[in-house]
């Protein structure tokens, strides 16, 4: 029974890091959120100088009200693996079209509060993301569905028309649809 005590003391002294993957990081453009890995044998090289234009499409939300989107955090996770990897930052032109029950993720504070009982968990991280020049948008048929008014919403976030609106003028524009 000792022995099985002092290796069980040995492993609470352990940090953890040296059980995760020590590879997995998060940042450098959006700390806190996106972990990525290194690449570094990849058989695909990044081309110099290319511009990435993609067009995230979100109709899905966490069903906990506490906690963020993590199809939000794709868009942090395309933006830190790309930087991770040599990808300027000024190099990605990123679009985030919500529609559906993921309405609810671009509400302000005040809104999201009045409904769920506390503030909106994906505040934060999409104010950082429209610093870093992503873009959102709302659509407005499924903002009219839910009872969402403009004023509601969160100051990064423009109302469009609908999503399908807003998916064939950014894909005209060429952005690139990335649906997950």
């Amino acid at each position: 029974m000792k022995i099985i005590g002092f290796i069980f003391c040995c492993f609470l002294l352990v940090p953890p890091q040296l059980f995760a993957k020590s590879d997995i990081q998060m940042g450098p453009v959006i700390e806190g959120y996106g972990p990525t890995s290194a690449i570094t044998d990849a058989d695909v090289k990044l081309p110099e100088g290319f511009i990435y234009k993609a067009l995230f499409d979100i109709s899905e939300t966490n069903k906990k009200h506490d906690q963020y989107n993590r199809k939000i955090e794709s868009v942090a996770r395309f933006l830190n693996m790309h930087a991770r990897n040599g990808v300027k930052i000024e190099d990605m032109k990123l679009a985030v079209v919500l529609h559906g029950a993921a309405t609810k993720d671009v509400l302000n504070d005040e809104a999201y509060a009045k409904r769920h009982g506390h503030n909106n968990p994906n505040t934060d991280l999409i104010k950082e993301l429209s610093e870093k020049g992503v873009s959102f948008y709302i659509c407005g048929q499924s903002a009219a569905f839910y009872d969402i008014k403009k004023s509601e919403l969160s100051t990064d976030v423009k109302l469009a028309l609908s999503a399908m609106t807003m998916a064939v003028l950014l894909q005209q524009e060429g952005y690139q649809l990335i649906p997950f």
